[in-house]
């Protein structure tokens, strides 16, 4: 799942941020300083759970699944958009912000185990990842909402935290009411079905030395 990316993403934003408050502390808000740091790695967020959102939306097996990923798809576009807007207003360098992150944490890769599940353990995957998920992002917007500086994208990312809140109750919701697939049956690939652990005729002779 990528809530361990997520969960790294909280470590990271402060990280990065740290090593520059006891400066900015003195300082008035700069358009591309910590706080345009912040937007960039919440949009990233956005940007993973309107990926995973667009894949439950497709592949859903059960009415319920495709509406709430739907409801995630509009609502994360929606709060995409006033980021964005954000940016903008506070003369935040576009370009920055809308970098896509990185390959492996954001990307088709990541989300690659849910793309492989098969139909039948879909819905659960996908219920059991937007838990993981949201749990994680709202830890990371926690984290970025102690950090911000400005008071207006303190009360955006606020607004966000209630709408990912939102969501991992309706996530939670669902994924009670999904039975969970039952384990797979392993193969060890030596012993193809049908073939003895025991009983493998090497203590047989060959046809030539049996007595005639």
């Amino acid at each position: 799942m990528a809530g361990g990316n997520l969960n790294g993403l909280v470590g990271g934003l402060a990280g990065v941020l740290l090593l520059t408050l006891p400066v900015a502390a003195q300082e008035p808000v700069r358009p591309n300083g910590p706080d345009q740091e912040l937007v960039t790695r919440l949009r990233q967020l956005g940007q993973d759970e309107i990926a995973a959102a667009t894949l439950g939306a497709t592949r859903g097996e059960r009415p319920g699944v495709r509406t709430f990923a739907e409801t995630v798809q509009r609502d994360h576009r929606a709060a995409d958009d006033r980021l964005l807007a954000y940016a903008e207003r506070k003369g935040m360098d576009r370009v920055s912000v809308a970098e896509p992150g990185g390959a492996l944490e954001h990307s088709t890769l990541a989300l690659a185990p849910l793309a492989n599940s098969p139909s039948a353990e879909f819905d659960y995957n996908f219920a059991s990842k937007m838990v993981a998920d949201h749990q994680a992002a709202i830890d990371a917007a926690a984290a970025a909402e102690r950090l911000a500086r400005d008071p207006e994208l303190k009360a955006l990312i606020d607004a966000n935290m209630k709408m990912m809140t939102n969501h991992l109750v309706s996530a939670q919701q669902l994924l009670a009411g999904i039975p969970a697939p039952q384990p797979r049956a392993l193969q060890l690939p030596a012993y193809p079905a049908g073939v003895s652990r025991t009983q493998t005729g090497a203590d047989i002779p060959p046809p030539a030395a049996l007595p005639r």
